[in-house]
C-alpha cells in the first residue's frame, strides 16, 4: 500500500520485494530491468526541475565526499 502521495504499483512492489533474495548478478541484472521498465511504463514520478542543497562546514572537517548532498560518512575532525 502506498503512503499518501506516493504513487502505487502492485507488480513493482512485488519486484522489490524478491530484490534481498536474488543471488547471481544475472537474476538480479535480469530484476532490475524489469523494475526499471515497469517504473518506466507506470511513470511514479516526474522531476520538474533542479534541487540545490547548499552547505558548509569548518575547515577542522576532512575526509568530506564531494557529492550533490551531503555525505555523513567518511567524515573526521582534522587533528591539530
Amino acid at each position: 500500500a502506498a503512503w499518501f502521495g506516493w504513487p502505487k504499483n502492485d507488480e513493482f512492489e512485488a519486484l522489490r520485494l524478491k530484490w534481498p533474495d536474488v543471488e547471481t548478478l544475472e537474476e538480479r541484472q535480469a530484476l532490475a530491468r524489469k523494475m526499471q521498465r515497469i517504473w518506466w511504463e507506470f511513470v511514479g514520478d516526474v522531476r520538474l526541475g533542479q534541487i540545490v542543497s547548499p552547505s558548509a562546514h569548518r575547515k577542522s572537517l576532512t575526509g568530506l565526499v564531494e557529492m550533490p548532498y551531503v555525505a555523513w560518512w567518511n567524515m573526521q575532525k582534522a587533528s591539530g
